[in-house]
């Protein structure tokens, strides 16, 4: 019997813990009834199994972690063909290269979603290059989908294409119907929760700065910090809390398949990125009602209404983190408010429902 359902190869370098990867995974939860995915990916963990158990072990291809070899695309050329793929969707930097040279390889039409445009630590030549770059692929991209607003904003800043080839499909996150109350501040030391890559973008040193002004403050037997990740600067950080005697308040978790039980045990979330597509962390904080302190940046502001369900503070400024903290944990009040329109907001906005039909409507609206 064959199959009317369309046949969209999804394709990414990365398959470890991450939002690219979450957010792949949310949209195969959702619409694998619908079209006929396969995959290439790292065999990462945890998500290449993950995909697989989805989709099954016969339509996931690997390709390597962040590296663009010509022998798999290749590969994905012969894949395309041999099984008659009609769409091409590519996540990431390293999985639009794949994807849009597919693309002008095969005449397939591909998306390509940016998932945050890392190039805040390249030198001027370097960015050139990756700009260059993205702009001669747009020409072999069929759409765009950004995450938020401000990726888009960005997007059409940096001149990449033009707003019209652009669709706004924010990030999803999946809603419970648990939720924090907030008895949750009675705690004797209440934690903070951050989810992070210890990377450039995510700027995970940051915390030790912060975490020095709430001891300039005398509050810092109050709190601890809980560091869901792992990364290149992971050993930094840490040697960073021990010179600046933050090691007791500082806990290193490491990566996890589920971030739940550590946002429920928390009091808020904190963010130290420097840029952000739409920050899967953040929405999974405030989904529950987690009050969030981020920095004010792309990414992070689209979530976080400074005031109304978070604050947002000046990167450069990490005494204004520290003071923040202090005031949500000594007012309940504000607590309650930011809880509520926190988990409001992503309820009404962001459900992977949501972003699930929106992506179903693009596939849908292709040849």
């Amino acid at each position: 019997m064959i199959s009317d359902k369309k046949k969209i190869l999804l394709i990414t370098v990365r398959a470890d813990h991450g939002g690219g990867p979450k957010h792949i995974f949310l949209l195969l939860k959702n619409l694998s009834k619908y079209f006929e995915f396969f995959m290439a990916c790292p065999k990462d963990e945890p998500y290449f199994n993950i995909f697989a158990k989805i989709i099954g072990y016969d339509r996931i291809f690997e390709i390597p972690h962040r590296k663009f070899r010509i022998s798999s695309f290749n590969k994905l050329k012969q894949l395309i063909r041999e099984k008659d793929i009609n769409i091409i969707h590519s996540h990431g930097k390293g999985g639009g290269i794949y994807g849009r040279f597919l693309s002008r390889s095969t005449g397939i039409q591909c998306i390509h979603t940016f998932h945050g445009i890392h190039i805040g630590e390249y030198n001027f030549v370097k960015k050139f290059l990756y700009l260059t770059l993205e702009k001669y692929l747009s020409h072999f991209t069929h759409k765009f989908i950004s995450v938020s607003d401000s990726e888009r904003d960005n997007v059409i800043a940096l001149k990449i294409t033009k707003d019209s080839k652009i669709s706004l499909i924010p990030n999803g996150v999946e809603i419970t119907d648990r939720k924090l109350n907030a008895d949750i501040l009675s705690k004797d030391r209440l934690i903070i929760t951050t989810i992070t890559r210890f990377d450039f973008a995510k700027n995970s040193e940051l915390i030790i700065p912060i975490f020095n002004q709430v001891k300039l403050m005398g509050m810092l037997n109050k709190f601890e910090l809980q560091i869901i990740g792992e990364g290149p600067s992971l050993i930094e950080v840490r040697n960073l809390a021990e010179e600046n005697g933050l090691s007791g308040n500082l806990k290193f978790v490491g990566n996890i398949n589920s971030p739940a039980e550590y946002l429920f045990n928390s009091f808020c979330y904190i963010s130290t990125s420097r840029w952000e597509g739409l920050p899967l962390g953040v929405l999974e904080a405030m989904s529950i009602g987690l009050p969030v302190i981020a920095t004010n940046v792309i990414g992070n502001y689209d979530l976080v209404e400074h005031l109304t369900n978070g604050f947002l503070f000046n990167i450069d400024r990490p005494e204004e983190a520290a003071r923040y903290i202090i005031q949500l944990a000594n007012n309940t009040k504000t607590w309650t408010k930011f809880s509520e329109n926190a988990r409001h907001k992503i309820m009404t906005n962001y459900p992977d429902r949501k972003m699930a039909k929106k992506t179903m409507e693009l596939y849908l609206s292709l040849n």
